[in-house]
């Protein structure tokens, strides 16, 4: 581990936009990250839906290095010319998760008791479409036979977002990513419900380097790095790639 930069010249801060499914295991793995490389002074994380970081990066926002939830977002910046070099570090999947003060709590435990007719008067959250987590429901609700219009109350731009509602008890329950389960339930938020193999659906993980500065690939290498990796996995409740 070193304890310097090597090269003065090559110092200097980042800015990483990152999808929201993210944000606790890199605000948990800064510290690390900036002792491993010496020459990385700073990041600045930004995080929201893949696919809104995807559309500010190729309207030209100003960044490093993107870290996508989806294949789709990060083709979205691939085909605009902004990427030099892109791994698939991790996957994640779906899982219901319930607020831990709603009146639905022992109710819910599958997806059938999402549905008003199965719980009068629950309100359950999405994340919109475009997000990576909301095309991950839709896919779940194309193997389960379940309907997103049926089901959604409210749609939410980043499943950071819905994950708070969630969390806040303004929502009863919602469909995240299994990752989110592990760290809302690690905090006593929220209780959660998995979702049967055959009905359920995965989605692949993508970090980028958005320019050829040496500290922009020393984060894409440590983002893809086995250490990070397996964090990801025991920690936070992502797979493998």
């Amino acid at each position: 581990k070193a304890s310097q930069c090597p090269d003065e010249s090559t110092k200097g801060s980042l800015v990483v936009l990152a999808a929201s499914s993210m944000a606790p295991a890199f605000s948990s793995s800064e510290d690390q990250l900036l002792a491993e490389n010496p020459c990385i002074t700073d990041v600045a994380f930004s995080y929201g839906s893949s696919a809104t970081l995807a559309a500010q990066i190729v309207n030209g926002s100003p960044a490093d290095v993107f870290v996508s939830a989806s294949e789709a977002t990060m083709n979205t910046v691939k085909n605009a010319g902004r990427t030099l070099s892109i791994d698939n570090f991790a996957k994640n999947i779906g899982e219901i998760m319930v607020s831990a003060s709603s009146r639905s709590a022992n109710k819910i435990t599958s997806l059938t008791n999402l549905s008003k007719s199965s719980n009068p008067g629950i309100k359950v959250g999405l994340c919109v479409t475009t997000a990576p987590c909301g095309a991950l429901a839709d896919s779940i609700f194309e193997k389960s036979g379940s309907e997103r219009r049926a089901l959604a109350d409210t749609e939410s731009p980043s499943v950071e977002d819905l994950v708070s509602k969630i969390e806040m008890g303004e929502l009863d329950a919602g469909i995240v990513y299994h990752s989110d389960c592990v760290n809302a339930q690690k905090n006593k938020r929220a209780l959660c419900v998995s979702i049967p193999a055959d009905m359920n659906s995965t989605n692949s993980y993508y970090v980028a380097a958005l320019n050829t500065r040496n500290v922009t690939q020393q984060f894409v290498d440590f983002v893809s790095s086995p250490a990070f990796t397996t964090s990801l996995q025991s920690k936070y409740g992502f797979l493998a790639p």
